[in-house]
C-alpha cells in the first residue's frame, strides 16, 4: 500500500506568530495522533516550523536513513521523531520515537503510528507544493511577521496590557492584522481581570510595511487599547 502524505503550512500557528506544518498521512494527522488528545501535559502539538522540515534536515528523503523530529508541543522540551530513508521509488518512514526532555518515552508501537511508504515522486512534489504555500505572501504577513519581533522585546508588557499573546495575519483578511493580548489588572485583584482581548488593525498594501509594523507597536504600548477591541471574558471556575 503507497500512503499519500500532505503538508500543511500553519502560519501565524499560535503565541507572537510563530509558523508550523500540519503533518497528515492518507488524512490523520500524524503528530497529534501520536500525543493524543491531552498532547504535551496540556500543550498543545503539532509539526515544526516549516523552515525546519522543509531545510536541508528536514523531510527531504535520500538513501541514507535519519532520524529526523517533525513535530512537537512549543515548550521545546519534547519531540515526535521518525526515521526517513528512500529505497529505490519508496520513501519509507519508520522507527517512531517520542521524548521527553532527550529521555526516550515511547518507541517503535507504543507511538501508535505505523510504517509509511511513499511514491519518491509524489513525496517530493508534495515538498515542494508545501515549499510555495508557505513562501506565499499577502499584504499583512510583512508587517505582521515584522511587529511579531517588535513586540518580542517587551516581555514585561505596558501599562495598559499585560502580556501579548498573540501577533495574527489571516490569510482570508488580507488586509489586516490581529493582535491577541491579556489585559493589565489596573484594579489589583486578580478576579477583576480584565480578561482577553483582540484587536484588528488595517494595513495597507502600498505603504511601508516596517513602518506600519513600528506604528501598530507603538500604540501597542502607549494606547488602551480596550475600545476598540474585542472582549473574550475569564471564564469562571464551575
Amino acid at each position: 500500500m503507497v500512503n499519500v502524505l500532505s503538508l500543511e503550512p500553519w502560519l501565524f500557528y499560535t503565541g507572537f506568530g510563530i509558523h508550523r506544518m500540519r503533518i497528515f498521512v492518507d488524512g490523520v494527522d500524524v503528530v497529534t495522533t501520536a500525543y493524543g488528545p491531552g498532547g504535551f501535559f496540556g500543550q498543545a502539538v503539532t509539526g515544526f516550523t516549516p523552515s525546519r522540515l522543509l531545510g536541508p534536515d528536514g523531510l527531504a528523503a535520500s538513501a541514507h536513513a535519519r532520524d529526523v523530529p517533525v513535530g512537537g508541543s512549543s515548550t521545546t522540551e519534547d519531540q515526535l521523531t521518525v526515521q526517513i530513508c528512500q529505497v529505490g521509488a519508496t520513501v519509507i518512514w519508520d522507527h517512531w520515537q517520542m521524548t521527553d526532555m532527550g529521555k526516550l518515552v515511547k518507541n517503535g508501537q507504543d507511538v501508535g503510528l505505523p510504517t509509511f511508504r511513499f511514491d519518491a515522486g509524489a513525496y517530493a512534489s508534495e515538498l515542494t507544493r508545501a515549499q510555495a504555500r508557505t513562501d506565499r505572501k499577502w499584504p499583512a504577513r510583512s508587517v505582521a511577521e515584522r511587529l511579531t519581533l517588535m513586540l518580542r522585546d517587551n516581555e514585561t508588557g505596558t501599562m495598559w496590557i499585560r502580556r501579548v499573546t498573540g501577533v495574527h495575519a489571516p490569510e482570508n483578511r488580507p488586509a489586516v492584522i490581529e493582535v491577541s493580548y491579556y489585559a493589565r489588572d489596573m484594579s489589583g485583584l486578580r478576579y477583576a481581570m480584565p480578561g482577553h482581548y483582540i484587536v484588528t488593525f488595517p494595513v495597507d498594501a502600498s505603504a511601508d510595511p516596517h513602518q506600519q509594523a513600528e506604528a501598530i507597536a507603538h500604540r501597542v504600548s502607549h494606547e488602551d487599547l480596550k475600545p476598540i477591541s474585542l472582549h473574550r471574558p475569564r471564564r469562571r471556575r464551575t
